[in-house]
């Protein structure tokens, strides 16, 4: 019987082999470096898998129903994001905190963009295309409300790993080494 652990690593390693958006390394060297930059930054397991786990709407899901990609051809109000349909992927059997913060680290990058100076011009072309597609930068009320959740700090920390986790031939932990966090992390 497969496992839902067992599809997400069989579509990670998948990911491999696709470009990740506009950035120069794949998917899975992209999910890699962020699960390892939370790993070296001594984040718990479970911000270590939503780090992991992200964009998991990018590769483990029907693209044709993804809005916020470069490669998206979906619009209108059914359209939804790959944190979105990443979430509710993983809902029935992750951990309620991993869930959140996979769906919020789009939002995380909204609210960086309202909040911290500079924040958007340190942005890649793909990802300030991105940030259109899911909302554009947080209003003030936005941000406030957004602020007030008691696990923000850790949709934070994901999208600044996750902002970093583009760098070619960077050394991390192989999937292999990461399938027991998995396995531990998502149930069923």
């Amino acid at each position: 019987m497969t496992t839902m652990a067992d599809r997400l690593l069989a579509a990670l390693a998948g990911s491999g082999a696709r470009r990740y958006g506009g950035e120069v390394v794949s998917e899975l060297e992209h999910a890699l470096q962020c699960a390892e930059l939370a790993r070296e930054g001594l984040a718990d397991e479970e911000l270590q898998l939503a780090c992991l786990l992200h964009d998991v709407g990018r590769y483990a899901v029907d693209q044709s129903l993804v809005a916020d990609t470069l490669a998206a051809t979906r619009v209108g109000p059914s359209a939804r994001g790959h944190h979105e349909l990443g979430a509710d992927l993983l809902a029935p059997s992750t951990p309620e905190r991993v869930v959140w913060c996979v769906r919020q680290h789009a939002d995380a990058k909204r609210y960086l963009c309202a909040t911290e100076p500079g924040y958007l011009d340190r942005l890649s072309p793909a990802s300030r295309h991105t940030l259109r597609l899911q909302g554009g930068v947080m209003s003030p009320v936005e941000a406030a409300r957004f602020a007030e959740h008691p696990w923000v700090r850790d949709a934070v920390a994901l999208r600044r790993w996750d902002d970093e986790a583009k760098v070619v031939g960077k050394r991390t932990r192989s999937l292999d080494e990461w399938a027991p966090l998995v396995r531990r992390g998502v149930s069923r």
